[in-house]
């Protein structure tokens, strides 16, 4: 593993900081870059369903943008975490941030000259998933090399903070936006925004160690299965996520619809509905600690679905718009107290030589869930209605991880 240049290693006299990676200045430069992209991201994934509103009412084919989104994390999963590892991560970001540059900018370029379809907003949205999926483990296995281990605990902290930043600024962004230029400008700004990737990245030169040869890929998927399948604790908790995204995704997948069939609201109320969700998840986030101080993983996570339904139940019974902003933070909130507890439990059960190919198999678990549940919430959604789909989604939630809290335990470890 490549150690960051002395001069920009944080003084080992200093006390500790969670911001203290960015003093390494590669690091530093990339986590900046990052955020821009992430806020990008999540203004493109907003404006996707607001502009598929603006093509068809079927909250079926609306809910497609979030199976479009998710399905390539399932497919790819296994794969992108061993791509990782046998080839050079650099190569890898750098070309998946490239293709992402160029579907998102096509797509705004369909959209402002009016020959955007719904087949082809699905199927860019689609291909953009791949390259982001290729270049999500990649982008983990790098953080080593820059900050080295002893600042790598802090330095994830910072990536977790950077993403629950830009899912509360995103979406109000992409709000603006929509109102003054439409969705099309919103997928232009996307495209821009993975332009400080590549420049950081082309200017950095990795001598990371790694195997030359592409054939051991599917050799290096062996061993994270076979451990994971041989350890219950890591099924169980791969169950659960399964069934939270299943359930949770209900609401990402139908909210441009609910926002305009129930609340009847502009662009900029939309992005602001949206960026509630992260907010909500941003106060989750420092609120963690203290949860976990209250009590076991099991607990807490039955509390953060009972807030996430009891924020669904709220959003989808309510005409008003500040009361379904609350709503949606309860929502976001109850999300990240979720995903974090079964995400952190799940990564720390297995060792550290095989922790990267079974932390993928988790990756896998929440796009199968995602992937399945847009789908089935679309369609219920559309053979009933919107209103009629959260409801039931906050229902089964609530039944669901209360049955899995007492058949799947994730404590006591096996």
């Amino acid at each position: 593993m490549r150690s960051p240049p002395d001069d920009n290693v944080p003084s080992a006299a200093s006390a500790p900081s969670p911001w203290s990676p960015l003093r390494i200045r590669v690091y530093r430069s990339l986590w900046i870059a990052g955020l821009v992209s992430n806020i990008g991201t999540f203004m493109h994934t907003v404006a996707a369903g607001w502009a598929m509103t603006s093509l068809t009412t079927s909250p079926t084919t609306v809910s497609l943008v979030q199976t479009a989104w998710t399905v390539p994390g399932f497919l790819l999963a296994l794969h992108a975490g061993a791509f990782a590892d046998v080839i050079d991560r650099r190569k890898v970001i750098i070309t998946t941030q490239l293709v992402a540059l160029v579907v998102a900018g096509g797509l705004g370029v369909l959209d402002i000259t009016d020959h955007l379809t719904v087949t082809l907003l699905l199927a860019g949205t689609f291909v953009l998933s791949i390259a982001l999926t290729l270049a999500g483990p990649a982008f983990m296995a790098f953080t080593p090399e820059l900050v080295g281990l002893d600042e790598l605990p802090r330095a994830v902290g910072l990536d977790s903070i950077s993403r629950n930043v830009a899912q509360s600024a995103g979406p109000a962004l992409a709000g603006v936006v929509i109102a003054a230029s439409g969705p099309g400008a919103v997928f232009l700004v996307n495209a821009a925004s993975f332009i400080g990737i590549v420049i950081v990245l082309r200017g950095y030169h990795s001598t990371a160690e790694r195997s030359d040869a592409p054939r051991a890929i599917n050799a290096a998927i062996r061993p994270g299965v076979q451990y994971f399948w041989q350890t219950p604790r890591l099924r169980r908790i791969a169950g659960r996520l399964v069934l939270t995204w299943g359930l949770t995704v209900s609401l990402t997948a139908l909210l441009p619809i609910a926002a305009r069939s129930n609340l009847n609201v502009s662009a900029g109320a939309f992005g602001l509905l949206s960026a509630a969700i992260g907010a909500g998840a941003v106060a989750a986030v420092w609120a963690m600690p203290r949860w976990k101080r209250s009590g076991g993983p099991d607990r807490i996570a039955f509390v953060a679905a009972v807030v996430w339904s009891a924020g669904v139940l709220l959003f989808a019974a309510t005409d008003v718009l500040p009361v379904a902003i609350v709503g949606l933070v309860l929502a976001g909130a109850g999300t990240m107290g979720t995903l974090n507890t079964l995400f952190s439990n799940f990564i720390a059960t297995p060792p550290s030589w095989v922790r990267g190919r079974v932390s993928s198999i988790a990756m896998l678990s929440t796009w199968l869930g995602a992937s399945v549940g847009a789908t089935a919430w679309g369609a219920l959604g559309s053979a009933t209605s919107v209103r009629t789909a959260l409801l039931a989604a906050a229902a089964v939630n609530l039944a669901a991880v209360g049955a899995a809290s007492t058949l799947w335990r994730i404590d006591p470890r096996p």
